[in-house]
Parts: structure tokens; C-alpha cells; sequence
């Protein structure tokens, strides 16, 4: 399941970043690449300063929080903090 949820992210990004190409829309693109690398610095960050402070919450930096930081921007941040807070109080 986990690998079909993936197949589909990947998907929709690169019809995405291939839709943004054709309509020759630079500004969105740019607007992707900004929104992912300050959501990336974000998340680096907040990690960081979570695990000086002890706490067990880590969401990390790999393809599928940049392309959700990316894609989503500021709802796409606190999506990953919530999934990771939801999943470690789970266990």
C-alpha cells in the first residue's frame, strides 16, 4: 500500500512540474523550489531544536517532505509535524 501511495505522489509531481513546463509558467516552478527549500530548512530546524529539547517527534529531511513542503507549502509543514505527532503517541 505504502508503495502505490508513492508511485502516486511521484506521479502527480511530474505531471505537475511537466504541466508548469508546457504552460511555460517559470513562476511557478520557482515558486515550488522556494516554497520546498525554506519548508526543507524548516524542517531541519524544528528537528533540531525538538531533539535539544528532548523530545521524540522527528520528521527529517527525504523526498517526500520536500515534495509535500513543495507542493503544499505551509499546510504541507504542519501536515508532517501532525502525522509525525499522531504516529508517535501512537505507539
Amino acid at each position: 500500500m505504502d508503495k502505490i501511495i508513492l508511485i502516486i505522489i511521484i506521479a502527480a509531481c511530474i505531471i505537475f512540474i511537466t504541466v508548469c513546463l508546457i504552460r511555460k509558467r517559470p513562476d511557478l516552478l520557482a515558486d515550488f523550489a522556494l516554497r520546498a527549500s525554506l519548508g526543507t530548512a524548516g524542517v531541519y530546524l524544528l528537528d533540531m531544536f525538538l531533539k535539544s529539547r528532548g523530545y521524540r517527534v522527528f520528521v527529517g529531511v527525504n523526498t517526500m517532505s520536500i515534495l509535500s513542503n513543495g507542493l503544499l507549502g505551509l499546510p504541507g509543514f504542519i501536515l508532517l509535524y501532525g502525522l509525525a505527532v499522531y504516529y508517535s503517541f501512537r505507539q
